[in-house]
């Protein structure tokens, strides 16, 4: 029994002597090597390392700095030794506010702690910044230079829209990426990943993830359609433009031009407003000149950056210009075309006015041209008024879907005008008793019927007749009531002025046959 007990003892001091062998000499455990630190998509810590090859080690601890007392290792938790990974849950770090820092150190069975060094390792913090503007979203995150390999690092930029999954959309050998293929209202998260050795790898590190709602930057317009542009008149052009309202836009800007190809310049705007109607009017009176040339037109939608994010359709306004013919009694009509419609022209329509009163209905309908056309307009017939002649062009869209249901625009030219100078037409012979041409009748365009006057005269100059109603004739007898003047040649005195006051006469010679 008493041979046991001494065994025992002496395998007890050999042990203890075998388990202590290192105490004698303050060996220390090497410091841990850590490879990464990384942060999880839930906000979990890893930090892995490299492990110690000392058969008296017992564990690691997982230290931090104290935040109060710079310089000062709190131990955050322990580890048994064969483990190389260690899990810092969401609620114990602050990765997800700032770059969190930690540590490791191991002891062995001695108690002996490996001595301090710079073992401590950040976590990318990864923070964003938006330019609404542009707009952007650029992603800002601290340099990872913890890697044993050095500071030749590689950084992968992911990104997952709308909980889709994770793609890679960019590296940068810097720490800050700038996302552009933003659409409006998705939601985005982004992660940065570091990889080792210029991206050869085999470590990484991760940072956190960050959350982004694209519903905080500006909305876009999805149209801006300049519906028409009309003359008012010589001096103004009203524009009518269709906008989206839904859209973060402070202005519309209303820029003209005399060539399609521009320069455009600005020649007014109009200010957004909350509830404003979506169907836009504007006047420009600019500088116009509407009975000279046609304008193009175009809107730019403006947003509170001063960012052009929607421009217009181009719109011409149609020019018409009228050129008389008092020889032959007509008027040509030059017009050129509307441009701009989303569904085209239909049709042209040509109003006129004599003497300033507008006829009830269209003179004629002309079918869709291109750049111009010429419409002669026969007015030889038309012998009342005061020679003044006026036109206008109404042109009308092909019936066509449009944003906001907008029924077909309808566009009107300038107004042009011809005058004509009054005519006289003057028969050199008539037969009172004759069956054709049995009275004398001078034909006058465009008098002031109050301003006639006819004369007579034989060839002793005494006057046989005289008459001031325009449409009174002789009828070969003195004073159209006495006897039948005889076979001979008269002499006649026409006097009147035009409906503008100009003065007009002529004399001539009749022939009274039978």
């Amino acid at each position: 029994m008493i041979v046991k007990k001494l065994s025992i003892i002496i395998i007890l001091i050999f042990g203890v002597s075998k388990i202590h062998a290192n105490c004698t000499t303050g060996v220390a455990p090497q410091t841990p090597i850590v490879d990464s630190i990384s942060v999880d998509l839930a906000g979990n810590v890893t930090i892995c390392w490299q492990p110690i090859a000392d058969p008296d080690l017992v564990m690691y601890y997982i230290n931090y700095e104290n935040p109060l007392n710079p310089g000062e290792s709190i131990t955050l938790d322990s580890v048994l030794a064969g483990t190389n990974c260690y899990v810092i849950p969401t609620g114990f770090n602050n990765s997800d506010i700032e770059s969190v820092e930690f540590g490791v150190y191991a002891r062995d069975a001695c108690l002996l702690l490996s001595p301090p060094g710079d073992n401590y390792t950040n976590t990318i913090y990864l923070s964003n910044t938006f330019d609404l503007c542009v707009p952007s979203i650029t992603l800002n995150w601290n340099s990872y230079d913890d890697f044993t390999s050095g500071t030749n690092v590689l950084y992968k930029v992911y990104v997952s829209e709308n909980a889709g999954p994770f793609i890679l959309i960019g590296t940068s050998l810097t720490t800050i990426f700038t996302f552009l293929s933003i659409n409006q209202g998705s939601i985005y998260n982004f992660f940065v990943m570091a990889v080792e050795n210029g991206g050869v790898g085999p470590f990484t590190s991760s940072s956190n993830d960050i959350t982004l709602n694209t519903n905080t930057f500006y909305i876009n317009p999805t149209f801006n359609y300049l519906y028409a542009a009309t003359v008012v008149d010589s001096e103004q052009i009203n524009l009518q433009f269709y906008v989206d309202t839904a859209a973060d836009i402070t202005s519309y800007r209303i820029k003209r031009a005399v060539s399609v190809s521009g320069p455009y310049t600005t020649v007014g705007s109009v200010s957004a407003y909350p509830n404003m109607n979506p169907l836009v009017q504007f006047v420009d009176e600019s500088d116009v000149d509407a009975n000279s040339t046609y304008y193009f037109y175009q809107v730019e939608a403006i947003n509170s950056c001063g960012t052009v994010k929607f421009t217009s359709n181009i719109g011409r306004t149609i020019w018409l210009k009228v050129k008389s013919d008092g020889i032959i009694g007509t008027n040509t009509l030059t017009i050129t075309q509307y441009d701009g419609w989303l569904g085209n022209v239909q049709k042209y329509e040509i109003y006129r006015a004599v003497a300033g009163i507008w006829e009830s209905s269209a003179i004629a309908t002309i079918a869709s041209f291109s750049d111009s056309t010429i419409f002669i307009d026969d007015i030889s017939q038309v012998l009342e008024g005061n020679g003044e002649f006026c036109y206008k062009i109404i042109a009308t869209e092909n019936p066509v879907p449009h944003v906001g249901s907008l029924p077909q625009a309808t566009s009107i030219s300038n107004e042009s005008c011809a005058m004509h100078e009054p005519l006289i037409y003057v028969p050199n012979a008539f037969a009172p008793m004759g069956i054709y041409n049995v009275a004398f009748k001078p034909i006058l365009t465009y008098p002031d019927p109050t301003s006639y006057l006819l004369q007579i005269y034989n060839k002793w100059g005494q006057k046989i007749f005289e008459t001031k109603d325009l449409n009174e004739a002789w009828n070969g007898r003195v004073n159209n009531s006495g006897k039948m003047c005889q076979v001979d040649s008269y002499v006649y005195v026409i006097l009147f002025q035009s409906a503008s006051g100009e003065e007009f006469s002529k004399r001539g010679v009749v022939t009274l046959i039978n």
